[in-house]
């Protein structure tokens, strides 16, 4: 039955391979309509990763750092209008069930001195607008110490009201959030003050979005631009709706075995629509070319389809086994959604094996009934442009690979700038309006970019010593003398305050408690909360908040080293520091994409370079796959340096697929190489008409898979867009180096056998 199978004598009944192919498609949707989005920053590391664990302990004691921050502008944001307005946005956002706290001017509160020591009171009383002035007011907000920069600009001008959401682990609420910030901006009529709404909140959410109009958009318009080059390079309609039909299979038992799997839909997954898209496309072309060359050498209908079937068969099952070793390498990039990636990749590829070389062939076989064209299709346009490069490449073999290393070594100086970045700010066009919004609240305010210094001591009330708080306040003097960042913020702070405050002096510079029984005395007067989201009721842990001006992971890295030396010089005696916050994680993941791209490309390259070498049982075979191939992996990296296309999550996962995609290509041609040569055929014919036969299918699969990766290069998220049009430069890149290596590849070894020949029998 297997060799039967092999020789594609044995097929399904057409009837139970249709009902197959559509049962497949049935059993998904329900999955794919439970689709979960989700691209919380969080998911992006590992559960176990210290920054998780450690963040997690965090959320029993501290809130959120993240936020959403709606900024208003003009000259009359003090007017009891405006407030009165204000107010009651944040008491409707209040009221949301995901929000912990809302920061403004009528929420903060503010630390006075009193008859009999000090009193807690907010910022702006909503309940007294009119015992003050617009201008009291104002000069009320602009006295206080911690307002300034963070819910009021330092001119007045610009006043913010910040959602703090509780401890999320869903994009889906954080838009709930802004949905909600939205409408009560409408309902109190401040639009026309409204400005901007940026903070990592904003940030998740556009990125959902981006997801949402990416998918909507890209799934089907990839299914009909590889419908339409289908029917263009084959001639047919017919072979073009079976195309269609599984494409359609293939995406959707993807998608479904994501949800089945419990991952979430994000960024990074959303891209596995078109590339299993794709490469059902490609393996369908593969196959289809077979078909038209049985159809050119006058086989009858059935022959055709066996034929075609035992032809390509052993390559294809090589095919899903190179590709999918790319795609399971990705499983060594220590980042979740990357690993998800890879992992329904792979799954993706054994089933397009399923799809186009069990239930394709014999619905094929009973219902394309018509004859296909002989030389009329685009196979027929693209087998002569095969032909021409593979005989040029043979007569100029040496010319052919000395100019693609030269031209190679003198483009490392390009692959030497490729930088590894992740950027928040950049994840947009700068035309943007998350963009926009965010400069103009950086401009305005501080920094959005959260990050903690978490300070743990060794016995409670560790930090009611007052030698621990002088240390505390030194580091935050050298913190705010750092150009990234914009304002750092402590128990310290709220301390000094009170002290003012307790003494009557509010312009007191250095009011910091001297002793342990005035810290103590301090707290047995506070009576407000904002305390106590920067230490715990233990007085063991605390956090310092930081707001930095700098978006990138690399930028944030340098900030937190150059913490970590000054502390280690300088150290607070008594207390353990750790690095926490949105900063850190999103900061962390710079490493584990350098030792992901290394671990993942190596095991890519080790595991295909081996399943070469057993197919066509050659270790040199191997090799000369594996260089048309490496090739154009180098050319992305020269076009990533050119442009300055950093490495990231989405850019990471691009050597190890486009390397599994390519090599298929070479598969084919090199297998028809061997078998015409077991055949008898002269091995420069062999390579000529090997060229000829499955080159001109390279060409077209090649068109036909760069137009659908070009499709990505459209999303306004760059990383899809980077990797789209990335993928489709390595891929043009991996045609050319095909068609003109492989001829000059194989053409060498035949020279210099013949000579080793000839030197043997002198």
């Amino acid at each position: 039955m297997l060799k039967s199978w092999l020789n594609g004598s044995r097929m399904l009944p057409p009837w139970l391979a249709l009902a197959i192919l559509l049962g497949i498609q049935l059993v998904s949707i329900p999955f794919v309509l439970n689709l979960h989005f989700n691209n919380a920053g969080d998911i992006y590391s590992p559960p176990d990763a210290p920054i998780i664990q450690l963040r997690e302990q965090l959320f029993k004691e501290f809130p959120n750092d993240e936020a959403l921050i709606a900024l208003f502008e003009g000259d009359q944001l003090y007017t009891p209008e405006f407030l009165a307005a204000l107010h009651r946005a944040a008491q409707r956002m209040e009221k949301h069930p995901a929000v912990d706290r809302v920061l403004t001017l009528t929420t903060a509160e503010h630390i006075e001195s009193t008859d009999d020591g000090f009193g807690v009171t907010l910022l702006v009383d909503p309940d007294k607008l009119d015992q003050r002035t617009p201008a009291q007011w104002k000069a009320r907000v602009m006295s206080d110490a911690f307002a300034a920069g963070l819910i009021a600009s330092r001119d007045g001008r610009a006043v913010a009201l910040i959602v703090r959401p509780k401890f999320l682990k869903e994009s889906l609420t954080r838009r709930d959030i802004q949905i909600a910030l939205d409408d009560a901006i409408v309902a109190e009529k401040l639009e026309q003050s409204h400005t901007a709404t940026a903070g990592t909140v904003a940030q998740t959410v556009e990125e959902l979005r981006s997801i949402w109009r990416d998918s909507a958009i890209f799934i089907p318009i990839t299914i009909v631009i590889g419908m339409a080059l289908m029917w263009w390079v084959v001639g047919r309609v017919r072979p073009m709706l079976v195309g269609g039909l599984a494409m359609a299979t293939v995406v959707l038992a993807s998608v479904a075995g994501l949800v089945a799997a419990g991952q979430p839909y994000t960024p990074i997954s959303a891209m596995i629509p078109t590339l299993m898209a794709a490469y059902t496309t490609a393996t369908l072309l593969h196959y289809y070319a077979a078909i038209q060359r049985a159809r050119i050498a006058l086989l009858k209908r059935p022959q055709r389809i066996e034929r075609a079937l035992k032809e390509t068969l052993v390559p294809g099952l090589f095919n899903v086994l190179t590709t999918g070793a790319g795609m399971l390498s990705l499983l060594l990039v220590d980042i979740p959604p990357v690993q998800a990636f890879g992992l329904s990749g792979a799954i993706g590829t054994l089933i397009v094996f399923i799809v186009v070389f069990i239930l394709v062939p014999p619905i094929l076989l009973k219902w394309d009934t018509p004859r296909w064209p002989r030389r009329s299709s685009g196979l027929a346009h693209a087998r002569h442009i095969a032909a021409a490069v593979s005989v040029f490449s043979l007569r100029h073999a040496k010319a052919v690979l000395v100019t693609t290393a030269v031209a190679l070594a003198a483009m490392i100086p390009l692959v030497m700038q490729v930088k590894v970045e992740s950027n928040l700010l950049d994840f947009f066009a700068p035309e943007h309006s998350i963009s926009r919004s965010t400069e103009r609240v950086e401009k305005t305010l501080v920094g959005v970019t959260g990050l903690e210094i978490v300070l743990t001591g060794s016995t409670r009330d560790s930090l009611k010593d007052p030698a621990t708080l002088a240390q505390i306040k030194g580091l935050q003097t050298w913190l705010e003398q750092q150009s990234e960042i914009d304002r750092s913020f402590s128990l310290v702070d709220v301390l000094e305050e009170m002290n003012r405050a307790l003494n009557g002096d509010a312009s007191e510079a250095d009011a910091l408690p001297t002793t342990r029984k005035l810290v103590e005395q301090l707290m047995l007067i506070y009576d407000g909360k904002d305390l106590y989201e920067l230490v715990n009721r233990e007085f063991q842990r605390g956090r310092i908040t930081l707001s930095l001006n700098v978006h990138g992971a690399n930028e944030i890295s340098r900030v937190i080293e150059r913490i970590r030396t000054h502390v280690a010089e300088q150290p607070i005696k008594g207390m353990a520091i750790e690095f926490a916050g949105f900063g850190k994680i999103f900061s962390d993941q710079e490493d584990r994409i350098v030792d992901g791209q290394l671990h993942s490309f190596g095991a890519a390259f080790l595991q295909i370079f081996l399943l070469l070498a057993l197919l066509f049982r050659s270790f040199r075979g191997a090799m000369i796959c594996m260089v048309p191939n490496l090739a154009p992996l180098f050319f992305i990296f020269v076009v990533m340096g050119a442009v300055g296309i950093s490495l990231d999550v989405a850019t990471v996962l691009i050597a190890s697929i486009i390397l599994g995609i390519t090599v298929d290509d070479t598969i084919h041609l090199y297998h028809g190489y061997q078998h015409r040569i077991r055949h008898g055929i002269s091995p420069t014919f062999a390579i000529i008409r090997s060229m000829e036969s499955s080159g001109r299918a390279v060409i077209a699969i090649s068109m036909v898979l760069i137009a659908q990766f070009i499709l990505l290069g459209l999303s306004d998220f760059r990383p899809t867009a980077h990797f789209g049009i990335l993928c489709a430069v390595g891929l043009f890149a991996g045609q050319i180096f095909e068609l003109l290596l492989m001829p000059a590849l194989l053409g060498m070894q035949l020279r210099k056998s013949k000579k080793n020949l000839t030197a043997h029998s002198a």
